[in-house]
C-alpha cells in the first residue's frame, strides 16, 4: 500500500485522539498492524483517553464563580489600588513621625547590655554537677584512661587529665559536656577539707589567647585562661585556696 508519507509521532497522537482523516487513519492502522507491541501500547493509551473523557462528561456543568466574573475582578483591582495608596500615605506619615521622635530621643538611648562574663558556662557546669555526688562524674577515677580517650575524641584534641596531687587535690573523675562554644569536659577533684575543685576545658569558637584571670560569681571563684583553640577554667569555693593553686600550676604549663 502506498502512503502519503511516513508515519510519525504526530500521526500516532492524532490516532489516539481520534483526529485522523479516513485515508490517513487506514495508513496508520496498517502500520500498527505490522507493529504488535506498539499497537498494544497505543490501544492502552486510547482506552485511557476515552475513560478520562467519559468521566469528564459525567460531571454536570457549573456556573462561573462570582469571584471570577470580569466585573468582580475589576472591582477587586480598584480596591487593591486604593488600599496600596492608603498604605503608602500611612507609611510616609509614620516615617515622618518616627523621624521627629527619633530626633527627640537621641539623648535618651538606653545603655548597652553588658557582655556575658567570660567562662559563664564553666560556672554553670560547676554548680550543676560538682555539688551533686550522685551524677557528679560520668567516669570515676578508676577509669582515668578511658576518660582521657573519650574527652580527647570529644574535643578532637589530645587532652591530658591533670594531675593535681602536688597541690593537695585528689582526682575523683570527670564527664563530657557541651559548652556555649563547642564540646567541653570537666575534671573533678576533692580538696583536703572535702571541698570540690573542678577543671573545665572547652573548644573555642574562635582561637584566642589570654593569661590567667579570675572572677567571683557568688560563692564560686573561677580562674580562667585561653591557649588558642582551648579555654580552661579552674573553679572552686571562694573560701578555698586550692582552685587558685591548681590554676597557677596548670596555666604555667601552657
Amino acid at each position: 500500500m502506498s502512503r502519503s508519507g511516513p508515519i510519525g509521532d504526530d500521526d500516532i497522537q492524532a490516532f489516539i485522539d481520534g483526529r485522523l482523516a479516513p485515508d490517513r487513519l487506514r495508513e496508520v492502522e496498517a502500520f500498527l498492524a505490522s507493529e504488535p507491541a506498539l499497537r498494544s501500547r497505543i490501544e492502552q493509551q486510547r482506552a485511557d483517553v476515552h475513560a478520562l473523557r467519559a468521566a469528564a462528561q459525567l460531571r454536570p456543568p457549573e456556573p462561573i464563580p462570582a469571584s471570577l466574573r470580569l466585573s468582580e475582578v475589576r472591582r477587586r483591582r480598584a480596591a487593591q489600588t486604593i488600599s496600596r495608596y492608603r498604605q503608602l500615605a500611612a507609611g510616609l506619615c509614620l516615617f515622618a513621625v518616627g523621624g521627629l521622635l527619633g530626633a527627640g530621643l537621641v539623648r535618651h538611648q538606653p545603655a548597652p547590655v553588658a557582655a556575658r562574663p567570660q567562662m559563664a558556662d564553666a560556672v554553670v557546669a560547676f554548680r550543676a554537677f560538682a555539688g551533686r555526688s550522685v551524677d557528679m562524674v560520668e567516669f570515676p577515677a578508676a577509669q582515668v584512661a578511658v576518660m582521657r580517650q573519650m574527652i580527647s575524641r570529644h574535643l578532637r584534641q589530645d587532652i591530658v587529665v591533670p594531675d593535681l596531687s602536688g597541690v593537695g587535690l585528689s582526682f575523683r573523675g570527670g564527664r563530657l559536656l557541651a559548652s556555649d562554644e563547642g564540646p567541653g569536659g570537666m575534671f573533678v577533684y576533692a580538696g583536703p577539707a572535702g571541698e570540690t575543685i573542678a577543671v573545665y576545658v572547652k573548644t573555642l569558637a574562635a582561637a584566642r589567647k589570654a593569661d590567667l584571670n579570675s572572677r567571683q560569681d557568688g560563692e564560686v571563684t573561677a580562674y580562667f585562661w585561653f591557649t588558642g583553640g582551648l579555654g580552661y577554667a579552674v573553679l572552686g569555693p571562694s573560701t578555698s585556696p586550692y582552685a587558685k593553686r591548681a590554676a597557677e600550676q596548670l596555666s604555667s604549663r601552657e
